[in-house]
C-alpha cells in the first residue's frame, strides 16, 4: 500500500514503517510523505481526529485531505478521481459510493453487506444529505478549508467524538451542517482485495449507531439554537 501511494502521488518513501513512528520523507517533486502512528492501536475516532489534525496543522485551504482504510480496499488509482471532484466540480466532499449506480460490492459477506445497507438507511433516515448515499465507506475527499471551518465550529476535540466505525458517519453529518456541496463517484468496493480480518464488532456497532443518533439530535438542536441567535439561515458559513 505505502509504495502504491508513493508511486500515485509521485513521492519518496522513508525506509521502513514501524508503528509509532512518524517520518517525513525528503521528495524531489514537492510531495512530501509523512507516515504517523502510535505505539498502542486506538480507535477509529482516535486516529482520524489525529490524522486530520496533522493535515490541518500544514495543509492549505485549497488541499485536499483523502481519508482511505490501509488494507488495499480503498484503491489508490481512484484517488485522482475523488480529488477531481473537489478541485475541477467544486465540491468539499466527494464519497467513493457502494450504494451509487455503478458502484456496490464484490465478495462482500452477506451478513456484512446486510448491515452496512440498514446503517446506510437508518443515516439516511435519520439525517438525510442530498445527494448522498453511502455514510460508512472510509474512502473519501475532503476540502481542507471545510474541515477548518468544522474544527472553528466544533474545536478539535469535538470535530469527533465516536469511538468506533460510526466515526465516520459522525464526521459527514457534522460537515452537512457547513457545507451542501457533498457528492459521490460510484465505487465498487471489493472485498477480496482485503488483507486481514475485519475489527468490527457488530453488537457493539450497533449500539454505537444508537448513541451516535441522540448525540447528533443533541448537536442539531444546539446548531438551530446557534442560527437562531446569529439570524443564520440554512448551512453554517
Amino acid at each position: 500500500m505505502k509504495k502504491r501511494i508513493c508511486r500515485s502521488l509521485s513521492g519518496n518513501c522513508a525506509g521502513g514503517w514501524p508503528d509509532g513512528i512518524t517520518r517525513s520523507s525528503p521528495s524531489t517533486t514537492g510531495a512530501d510523505l509523512v507516515i504517523g502512528g502510535s505505539v498502542i492501536n486506538m480507535n477509529v475516532g482516535a486516529v482520524f481526529s489525529d490524522g486530520i489534525g496533522i493535515v490541518l496543522a500544514q495543509a492549505r485551504n485549497d488541499d485536499v485531505l483523502i481519508i482511505m482504510e490501509s488494507d488495499q480496499t480503498s484503491d489508490v488509482e481512484f484517488i485522482d478521481k475523488l480529488m477531481a471532484g473537489i478541485a475541477q466540480d467544486g465540491n468539499d466532499v466527494v464519497i467513493a459510493s457502494r450504494y451509487l449506480k455503478g458502484g456496490g460490492y464484490a465478495h462482500f459477506p452477506l451478513a456484512r453487506q446486510i448491515f452496512s445497507y440498514c446503517a446506510n438507511g437508518l443515516m439516511r433516515l435519520c439525517f438525510p444529505i442530498k445527494g448522498v448515499c453511502d455514510y460508512t465507506i472510509f474512502f473519501r475527499a475532503y476540502r481542507v478549508e471545510v474541515l477548518r471551518r468544522l474544527v472553528a465550529y466544533f474545536g478539535k476535540y469535538g470535530v469527533i467524538q465516536s469511538k468506533g466505525f460510526v466515526a465516520n458517519a459522525e464526521l459527514l453529518i457534522k460537515l452537512s451542517l457547513l457545507t451542501d456541496r457533498v457528492a459521490e463517484i460510484p465505487y465498487v468496493y471489493d472485498y477480496r482485495k482485503k488483507l486481514g480480518k475485519s475489527k468490527i464488532n457488530i453488537v457493539r456497532t450497533i449500539n454505537e449507531y444508537v448513541v451516535l443518533i441522540n448525540y447528533m439530535r443533541r448537536i442539531f438542536n444546539k446548531v438551530e439554537q446557534y442560527k437562531r441567535s446569529h439570524n443564520i439561515r440554512g448551512i453554517l458559513t
